[in-house]
């Protein structure tokens, strides 16, 4: 079955989007923002940040986008295809569309700018910059805005390859200003004639910009210099002034309306104000939240536009540098030089509100509401500046690298590694508060792992009582948190502390997961997948590992011999395994002749006589070869010489030749550093407190011994490798051939073969399955765990311990939705398959899809009437997030997963006295036997303890026959268990009858999975109006009442005897109090 023939579905973006690409344009009142995100024109309101209008009638890209000089009501817009779109932006309606000449096919549009200059046409014509193939000159025209016919001026300008910075004044000086590398352009746009200047100091031209109100511009090179060029119509008369505070480059400027003073921004995330009548007064509005990219002024100078990288638009005051409103939908991560991955946490989802959470600008996550398309909040959880960038300096800062959800809590895991020092990792965790609708930090620890995080997960989403927290480290071991009191006399509460940790065999982790009550806890480590009880994970209850060639590679065997003989071994054998290693014990420390060759006739037997000793055969060399290597009580800097001394060469690859002598004489000439590091260490001690002082020169010289041993061991162990494996200059190689480790004869037994280079990314084409992903399911398919591996998806299940299928896919990212048991999983070729691990056939697959970051299901608010095999997203939709730092999903063409309406959400409390509640959400609740009600018993509902008639029985058998490591935790269910044995009165008698059976969980409705209420609030008054009308005889309030008064007087005359049946009395109280009446006083 082909998916791809058939899929209607089409990859769509629901956020995202650069908006700080180009810089935005002001309306003629400064009352509106026009704004370029892709194809798409987006219009804001200046005083509030509001989205009021979107125009997206372009075909493409958009490269610029300006207002008409003559009618301010028609905006612009040109695409890199050469589309001129005219927009009458107030009423929103496209005019008209004007496809312009650029001469033959294949030119694209660099840069388009509007001049003060009309000829023939009702629109200003445009400067239009084109190149057609890479590596030729770009070329220049004059185009009629109205027609789109080319314009011939007379001008001898030509330019570079590279692409033009550009700018236009439209005031009464009408220049073009132009950088091309270390060059800058100034072209009248009256009379075409031009001037041609180069950089100070040849600096790279970064940014320019041109005055409107007189004959001055700007440009910002790549030192972080400003000049100030004047009189730029000659040579003669030109003047400049610099301007200088940054110190990084010059990314934008921008000149105020009257021309009195210049904005200039940078890499320091700071906004400066120039005076240009005093340059030394400069303002200064520092810790914008990113890098600065554009800077516009309003007509009137009294707002400032200051677009920053983090995908951020600020509406400043012109007068106070007071922020007024900021535009922002999605936040981007800047290109920080380390080639780190931008998204290491991926796309999560959190519970309490249903937003997408993901990393933001440096230290903060944000929280994205996908219904709403809008940014809730950026919270910062790096307590610590952030240091901004530097020319020709990777800068390194703290990253939020995992982060996990509940519906109370948030605990995050951050690193702080430069790659030199010792890798600074930290565990936090957050309480949501009520009043502040924001986390709050709740309890921090330093170093909870060794060089960073591996998985941080709760034990459950929803629940907040008995919640604990596993996190897993790159020291391949497992922690467990849970909530204690507090011990602090300032602060009462609960904090979150270390229960237990853990390790199986020092494996890698690869992921870990919680069952869907909390019960077990699933590590995969290597290709071994542990199960913990949760609440004491010291040791597995069980280990599961697939059976060879099921996970995709092949196994390893190791075989260790006997150390003492078995029964029908000769004792000559063992006499003789004695001799040979004597003989290669006492071979280490001499290189006498005799003894290797004694030790040579043990192995191979005595040599030929025509072969003398100085000259051994090939043929010998292989056995001696193979035993030596395959010898485990010596070590590799031991075989090597012993096989120098039996002749034996050893040939190593060049790659690694010279990987190899660059790490030891590195390592051999880093000693005199290191003593000097000490000593600098020593002469600082004095500087500490006393408190401390003691402890650091304990360290300092726990650390002088530990080189110590080093410098020790350096020329005894390491050194030897030199002259063994043909390092030193003295040794060198054979001029005839060089051998290679094991010599292969030809056919003809003459010359050995030639030995392959090995190539440097070689690497073994089988090894052992490493588990990638671990996840449970849920409800009637919680039983079943899918584990990912290299190459293959298994399907374990819990009550056989058994592999119940797999699926041959090479996964890179996993996303479950636990309402519908959908697990998607995205491949190492960027392909999409849907499936559930029960019957894990894919529902949905689709290929050729961009690169991820992550993935995440996202609930409906209102949930569709369908299967899942009809719509597979009639429950939950699947979003995206892509390479290109967009929030994409699959819809067919015209849907959005916002075009739900608004659900109130709910959270409950589960009854405490209700084993159901225990059962409901255990992973093999499902499979406990139902217990029925007695014959006696009507089906009402109750809030009260369940009572048990003969079906105790069947619950004590299903308990014995389960098996140990399948069962939920005994502190959970052990007190349900006992009472559900015994039998109590029903507590439905002490109810209020107009109350509803379930009206205690979530105000008369009930909830799924996800806390999410799809019940009316009146659901309960029809109810009790239905349940009355189902009454076979109506009986008015007096006879109701009246036979009320007689069972009562009959039960207080039989309560005068002494012999009393109380069961009987509790079974007539049941019947009395379970009818179904309605008193109307």
């Amino acid at each position: 079955m082909n998916f791809d023939d058939e899929d209607r579905l089409e990859l769509q973006s629901l956020a995202g989007g650069s908006i700080v690409e180009h810089a935005p344009v002001f309306s003629p009142d400064g009352r509106f923002i026009f704004v370029r995100c892709g194809s798409k024109v987006q219009v804001y309101a200046s005083s509030t940040g509001e989205l009021t209008r979107v125009l997206d009638d372009a075909p493409g890209p958009l490269i610029s986008l300006e207002l008409d000089v003559k009618q301010p009501e028609l905006l612009l817009g040109c695409t890199g295809g050469g589309q001129l779109l005219h927009w009458n932006w107030r009423a929103g309606v496209l005019k008209n569309s004007v496809a312009l000449d650029l001469g033959p096919p294949g030119a694209t549009v660099l840069t388009c700018n509007l001049l003060n200059l009309h000829k023939g046409g009702e629109t200003a014509c445009a400067f239009v910059v084109t190149k057609r193939k890479s590596g030729e000159p770009v070329s220049w025209h004059v185009m009629n805005t109205s027609t789109g016919a080319r314009i011939g001026v007379s001008c001898g300008l030509k330019l570079k390859v590279r692409t033009p910075l550009v700018d236009v004044g439209k005031g009464q000086f009408k220049y073009i200003v132009l950088a091309q590398g270390m060059y800058v352009y100034f072209v009248n746009y009256s009379n075409w004639k031009f001037c041609r200047f180069k950089s100070a100091n040849q600096n790279i031209v970064s940014c320019v910009s041109m005055s409107d109100t007189e004959m001055m511009a700007a440009t910002g090179d790549a030192k972080g210099q400003i000049f100030v060029w004047r009189g730029f119509e000659s040579r003669e008369t030109m003047t400049n002034t610099l301007l200088h505070w940054h110190h990084t480059e010059v990314t934008c400027l921008g000149f105020s309306p009257s021309g009195a003073s210049l904005y200039s921004g940078g890499h320091e995330c700071v906004l400066v104000k120039w005076p240009l009548a005093m340059p030394q007064k400069r303002k200064y509005l520092p810790r914008m939240a990113s890098v600065i990219r554009h800077i516009v002024v309003s007509g009137d100078n009294e707002n400032v536009l200051v677009c920053t990288e983090d995908n951020a638009i600020q509406l400043l005051s012109g007068s106070s540098s007071v922020i007024k409103s900021t535009v922002q939908h999605f936040t981007y991560e800047t290109d920080d030089k380390t080639g780190r991955c931008k998204f290491p946490l991926g796309l999560r989802l959190n519970p309490r509100t249903n937003t997408l959470v993901l990393n933001g600008r440096a230290g903060h996550l944000q929280f994205y509401s996908a219904y709403t398309k809008s940014l809730l909040y950026n919270l910062r959880v790096v307590d610590s500046n952030i240091i901004s960038e530097e020319t020709n300096h990777i800068i390194y800062n703290t990253r939020i690298t995992r982060a996990a959800f509940n519906i109370n809590w948030m605990a995050t895991g951050e690193v702080y590694n430069d790659l030199e020092n010792f890798a600074e990792v930290r565990l936090k965790f957050w309480q949501f508060n009520e009043k502040l609708q924001s986390y709050i930090l709740n309890t921090e620890i330093d170093l909870p792992h060794e060089h960073g995080f591996k998985e941080i997960i709760f034990s459950s989403q929803f629940q907040v009582d008995n919640l604990c927290c596993a996190t897993a480290g790159e020291d391949n071991v497992v922690k467990v948190w849970g909530l204690i009191e507090s011990e602090n006399i300032y602060k009462r509460g609960y904090m979150w502390s270390c229960l237990a940790e853990t390790s199986y065999r020092n494996l890698p982790i690869g992921s870990l997961c919680f069952s869907q009550d909390g019960s077990l806890l699933a590590v995969g480590y290597g290709n071994i997948l542990a199960l913990y009880d949760a609440r004491n994970p010291r040791q597995p209850l069980q280990t599961l590992s697939c059976p060879p060639g099921l996970d995709g590679v092949i196994s390893k065997a190791q075989l260790r011999l006997a150390s003492s003989p078995l029964n029908g071994a000769r004792k000559e054998l063992a006499q003789q395994r004695q001799q040979l290693w004597a003989l290669l014990k006492s071979l280490l420390n001499s290189n006498d002749e005799k003894l290797v060759q004694q030790a040579k006739d043990l192995i191979v037997g005595p040599p030929a006589k025509s072969s003398p000793l100085s000259e051994p055969n090939s043929g010998s060399k292989e056995p001696v070869f193979k035993y030596i290597m395959n010898m485990p009580e010596l070590g590799l800097h031991q075989k090597l010489q012993l096989l120098r001394s039996f002749g034996i060469e050893c040939s190593v690859p060049i790659f690694h030749r010279n990987r190899l002598l660059e790490h030891l004489q590195q390592r051999g000439g880093l000693v005199n550093a290191s003593r000097s590091k000490i000593r600098n260490f020593e002469a600082r001690l004095h500087r500490l407190h006393p408190r401390q002082r003691f402890k650091a020169k304990q360290r300092l010289e726990q650390l002088s011994k530990r080189r110590q041993n080093f410098e020790e061991l350096m020329p005894q162990e390491v050194m030897a490798l030199f002259s063994t494996l043909k390092l030193d200059e003295s040794s060198q190689p054979k001029k005839e051939e060089t051998p290679s480790k094991k010599p292969k004869l030809s056919d003809s037994g003459s010359a050995p073969l030639k030995a392959r280079k090995i190539p440097p990314g070689a690497a073994p084409f089988q090894r052992l399955a490493q588990i990638s992903h671990v996840q449970f399911g849920a409800g009637d398919q919680a039983h079943l765990v899918a584990v990912c591996t290299d190459s293959r998806v298994l399907i374990w299940n819990m009550l056989t311990l058994r592999l119940q299928a797999g699926l041959k896919l090479s996964v890179r990212q996993l996303a479950f939705d636990p309402l519908t048991n959908l697990m998607a999983v995205i491949t190492r070729n960027d392909e999409l398959h849907v499936f559930q691990p029960n019957v894990p056939l894919p529902l949905y697959q689709r290929s050729n899809l961009p690169k991820t970051h992550g993935l995440a299901w996202l609930p409906r608010r209102q949930p569709k009437q369908s299967s899942i095999n009809v719509d597979w997203q009639a429950q939950s939709s699947l979003l995206l997030l892509t390479q290109s730092q967009e929030i994409a999903f699959l819809a067919p063409p015209g849907q959005s997963p916002s075009d739900d309406a608004p659900v109130p959400i709910s959270f409950v409390q589960p009854a405490a006295s209700a084993p159901e509640s225990v059962f409901r959400h255990a992973t093999f609740g499902i499979h406990v036997t139902t217990q029925q009600p007695g014959p006696g018993e009507l089906p009402a509902k109750r809030s009260g303890p369940l009572i048990v008639g003969r079906g105790e029985h069947s619950a004590v058998n299903a308990f014995v026959n389960m098996s140990a490591h399948t069962m939920p935790a005994m502190s959970l269910i052990c007190g349900e268990f006992v009472k559900s044995l015994l039998t109590l009165a029903d507590s439905a008698s002490r109810r209020s009858p107009q109350s509803g059976g379930h009206s205690h969980m979530s105000n008369g409705g009930s909830i799924n999975g996800n806390g999410l209420s799809h019940e009316d609030s009146d659901a309960d008054g029809e109810t009790d109006e239905e349940e009355l009308e189902e009454g076979e005889v109506r009986r008015g309030p007096l006879d109701v009442r009246k036979s009320l008064m007689e069972q009562n007087e009959q039960l207080e005359d039989r309560l005068s005897g002494l012999d009393v049946d109380q069961q009987a009395l509790d079974n007539r109280l049941k019947i009395i109090g379970a009818l179904r009446t309605k008193l109307k006083l």
